[in-house]
């Protein structure tokens, strides 16, 4: 239930059993590889780097080619679209992959219909943008390349928009009666124009034209013929275009289908053996051996050793626990129960590897939290199903499946919530007590104001519980006074507050003391004044203490109605000793400090009131869920007339009815998806601000090992091919 333990693992291999060594290492998957502490130059050779760059474009390839087979793969499994596939292979396959002359093919077709299809959208484009700019000249009886000067007539093309037409006429009429217009068919907003101005009137007309909307027209290059041709030969080659790409397609889908797994299989295979080179760069060599370093769990030693025996007589290793320096890797060992919960302390960072594990301490905080977001037994049922079904009849990766298990587990929880709630798809109470014979705890409508106080003691709680963790983390670490100074004293002074609130008549000594003890503590006031200093001698540290003394002796005065006269004494004292002595200032700056450290602590109040958002996210889907099930009750007292009006009435009765169902089941269904993100999201809110920040601090490094680190390939020994997977 804590950070598993991790040992140091040192192994020397002759030269000549390299390769095979790495081999081992990555097929057993234990040994998390890390750059070696000798001063030894790097095992990686040009040899290896040059390897390295021929993988590098050989998963390029293979990436290219996943990709695009990736677009044209049906695949008809449940939920294909939001699940990723998953591909079976046996390890010795997987090992044995390689980008033979039979791949090299593949890349070589996808590459060149890809390059035909783009260079025939490209193609298709122009044509359609060519269509675009013909059609408007369709009806023009002219071929194109006779439109053009001659010795006393100039011609202009060009576009007006069709409502001005009339009025750009008449003015071309007032500049010269030698302008003539040639009108086509309008297309759209914008009229086509063949303009003819003599020569002798060309700059008017372009003057007068200038003035209106009229744009000029150049006709693409290549373009001689009738335009109503020169659109049907276009046209046809678009046509032409289309149908040659469903071939392509056509072709990319029988690929598909034949290839793409082993294509993904083999892009992993590469990666994997490009990690193994690379692993290279970490591990150090002299002129006949190289030197692995690394970390292993503890628990994995024997699988580690037992893959290495093969090869012992030129290899040897050492496996011992980390030095106080060493900072090794962190992988989480909790029980099955609070596994699902390490999703929670991945997403915010794992601890360092000498920290306490959050884990097992969020696991039933964020489980009740959850619970009362969704706080309905119905809803619960929901979950349960609905995730025991995606786990076990989907193929879906290790992480998708441990997260079902959190929301498995979330939605038990949401059941007994939903029991003492009383809520059960969020229909009426009264209604359903009949049939179900636990009494309900707490009516969170009805008693909004007891809903919203629990929420609060739930999170005074969970805030405190962080105090006492922090304190408990110091005094591990032997820190006794961060222990009871920073931490302890914040539970004293929630304590007497609380005594102060709940007493009668306690109210000025509990908070007098509270705030005095608890300003001290937090300011370390009396380490101040005793703190070792060779500049100050021991009558000095004397007077300090004394002076703290004299200061606790005034609380007691002050909180139990004592004599006045300690008061005026510790005044003399302070003012005294800030002027003689440097241990009372001291004391005095630390508890300053404190005063300034218990103001920070009203934030602590903000905390607190923020788990009164759990309140608002389970009343939230509730009174959705009563919003479905009032409209269902309306769909459904229409049926209920229907069925008293002969045979008619009850088929439209029947149809009324299922529609009914359906609003009620669609529903609550809806009002589960929309909620479980909330339901998520504000309970793992809570845990990583209100409640990490009171002890935890992130900044280990999740450990791993050299592996065969797949995605979409699951490996299995060979010959086995069942669901799940032994390494992804």
């Amino acid at each position: 239930m804590a950070v598993a333990r991790m040992l140091r693992a040192t192994v020397v291999a002759h030269k000549a059993a390299v390769e095979d060594v790495i081999d081992r290492l990555q097929a057993v998957g234990a040994l998390e590889v890390s750059t070696t502490p000798y001063e030894l130059a790097p095992a990686l050779t040009r040899e290896d780097e040059e390897r390295l760059q021929r993988l590098d474009e050989q998963i390029a390839d293979a990436k290219f080619v996943v990709e695009v087979l990736a677009k044209h793969r049906e695949d008809d499994r449940p939920f294909a679209a939001f699940v990723s596939e998953k591909i079976h292979i046996d390890a010795a396959r997987f090992e044995a992959l390689a980008p033979d002359a039979e791949f090299q093919a593949l890349y070589r077709e996808c590459l060149t219909i890809t390059d035909k299809m783009a260079s025939g959208e490209r193609e298709r484009e122009r044509l359609k943008h060519l269509v675009a700019e013909l059609e408007p000249w369709r009806d023009l009886h002219l071929q194109v390349e006779r439109l053009r000067d001659t010795a006393q007539v100039r011609l202009m093309t060009g576009t007006v928009p069709a409502s001005q037409g009339a009025a750009i006429r008449q003015r071309l009429r007032e500049v010269s009666p030698l302008i003539s217009v040639e009108e086509l068919g309008p297309v759209g907003s914008r009229a086509a124009w063949v303009v003819l101005a003599h020569r002798t009137v060309v700059d008017e007309t372009r003057a007068a034209l200038a003035a209106t909307a009229y744009r000029d027209v150049t006709f693409p290059e290549g373009v001689t013929g009738y335009p109503a041709e020169e659109i049907a030969v276009a046209l046809e080659r678009i046509d032409a275009i289309a149908r040659e790409r469903e071939l392509f397609e056509e072709r990319l889908r029988e690929l598909a289908l034949g290839r793409y797994v082993d294509v993904v299989a083999l892009q992993e295979a590469l990666v994997s053996e490009r990690d193994a080179v690379a692993s290279r760069g970490l591990m150090g060599a002299t002129e006949r051996t190289v030197v692995v370093t690394g970390w292993v769990l503890a628990k994995r030693r024997a699988e580690l050793e037992s893959s290495l025996a093969a090869v012992s007589d030129l290899v040897d290793w050492e496996l011992r626990d980390p030095l106080p320096e060493e900072e090794p890797p962190v992988a989480l060992e909790n029980p099955k129960l609070v596994r699902p919960f390490e999703l929670l302390t991945d997403l915010y960072g794992r601890p360092k590897y000498r920290d306490i594990d959050p884990t097992p301490l969020l696991a039933p905080f964020f489980l009740l939290f959850f619970a009362i977001c969704i706080g309905d037994v119905g809803y619960g049922l929901m979950l349960i199903a609905g995730f025991w079904y995606i786990k076990n009849r989907i193929d879906v990766a290790p992480g998708v499946k441990r997260f079902c298990d959190l929301m498995m587990l979330g939605g038990a929880g949401a059941i007994v919530v939903g029991v003492a709630f009383g809520s059960y798809f969020a229909l009426d109470y009264d209604v359903v007590r009949a049939a179900v014979p636990v009494p309900r705890l707490l009516d969170p409508l009805g008693e909004l104001t007891t809903f919203l106080l629990l929420t609060v003691v739930i999170g005074m709680v969970q805030v405190f519980f962080g105090v006492l963790v922090a304190a408990y983390d110091a005094a591990r670490r032997r820190d006794v006074a961060s222990a009871v100074g920073d931490q302890l004293s914040t539970i004293l002074l929630a304590a007497l507050i609380g005594v102060a609130a709940a007493v009668p008549g306690a109210a000025g000594w509990a908070l007098a003391l509270g705030l005095g003890v608890t300003m001290l503590l937090k300011g370390h006031a009396l380490e101040a004044a005793l703190a070792r200093d060779e500049a100050v001698p021991g009558w000095d540290r004397a007077l300090g203490a004394a002076w703290v003394v004299l200061f606790v002796a005034w609380l007691g005065a002050l909180s139990f109605d004592g004599p006045a006269a300690i008061g005026w004494l510790l005044a003399g004292a302070t003012v005294l000793g800030l002027a003689a002595s440097r241990s009372v200032r001291r004391a005095v700056v630390g508890l300053l400090g404190g005063a300034y450290a218990v103001y920070g602590m009203t934030s602590f109040l903000g905390d607190i009131l923020s788990y009164t958002r759990l309140a608002a996210l389970g009343l939230s889907g509730s009174l959705v869920g009563m919003v479905f099930n009032i409209l269902a009750k309306l769909v459904w007292s229409g049926a209920a007339g229907l069925f008293s009006k002969g045979p008619a009435g009850i088929v439209f009765g029947a149809v009324v009815a299922v529609l009914a169902a359906l609003v009620f089941v669609g529903g609550h269904v809806f009002n589960v998806v929309i909620n479980l993100l909330g339901a998520f999201v504000h309970p793992a809110r809570l845990q990583f601000v209100e409640f990490f920040s009171k002890f935890y601090d992130n900044g280990g490094k999740p450990f791993l090992p050299l592996s065969y680190k797949t995605q979409a390939v699951v490996l299995h020994p060979a010959g086995a091919q069942q669901e799940g997977g032994v390494r992804s």
